[in-house]
């Protein structure tokens, strides 16, 4: 007969066995179905197209980018992690100056393209997605920044989410009265400024 401590071993044995066994078999996912998630359409990605994320994943994604366009001087703000306007609007600024399609999105892709340089795929939209997509970020973003302007008693036309001529003409006169470039374009720079302003004009004695 096994000594009552040798038999003890043999029992954790099976028993780790069979808990990698069942591991293996059940709870991970296929080579294929890994293949499948790695080979994401990046075209779709860098609309903002991603599987979802958790929390940590997406507020290291948004670190790396707050971190990256700082060093481009596209984002004022702190690298803290914390999606925001201010972190849509450098993204967008950096995506105008890439001629890429504008989403504000804070993606993976981005991610990638800001370290190692756009992708083949990235690089065949520049010159045909000067525009805003649709339902992305960056919607919200030109909202926000016609709201404030209008507010501010800019005339910016009344068509929302879209940078039409009327609002680049009251981003242009708002950045001139601020002693800013007159870029006419959405960017962190501009979104700061407004924030600072529309709090100052709140402030304001009747």
């Amino acid at each position: 007969m096994l000594p009552q401590r040798t038999k003890t071993y043999v029992l954790l044995f099976i028993a780790m066995s069979i808990s990698v066994f069942a591991n293996i078999l059940f709870f991970q996912p296929t080579g294929q179905a890994r293949l499948n998630a790695a080979s994401q359409d990046p075209k779709a990605m860098r609309v903002g197209n991603e599987a979802p994320r958790s929390a940590v994943q997406l507020n290291e994604t948004v670190r790396t980018i707050q971190r990256e366009l700082k060093e481009m001087n596209l984002y004022p703000g702190q690298v803290d992690g914390k999606p925001s306007l201010l972190v849509n609007a450098a993204i967008m600024a950096y995506e105008q100056a890439q001629a890429l399609p504008i989403t504000g999105e804070p993606t993976q892709t981005l991610v990638r393209e800001l370290i190692v340089g756009p992708s083949a795929d990235a690089a065949k939209s520049i010159g045909v997605g000067s525009g805003v997509m649709t339902g992305t970020a960056a919607e919200t973003v030109v909202r926000d920044v016609r709201q404030k302007l209008a507010a501010l008693g800019y005339t910016v036309g009344s068509v929302e989410g879209r940078m039409t001529l009327e609002l680049m003409q009251g981003i242009r006169a708002f950045e001139r009265d601020n002693g800013m470039p007159p870029s006419g374009r959405v960017g962190a720079q501009l979104m700061l400024q407004l924030q600072r302003s529309a709090v100052a004009f709140k402030m304001k004695p009747n």
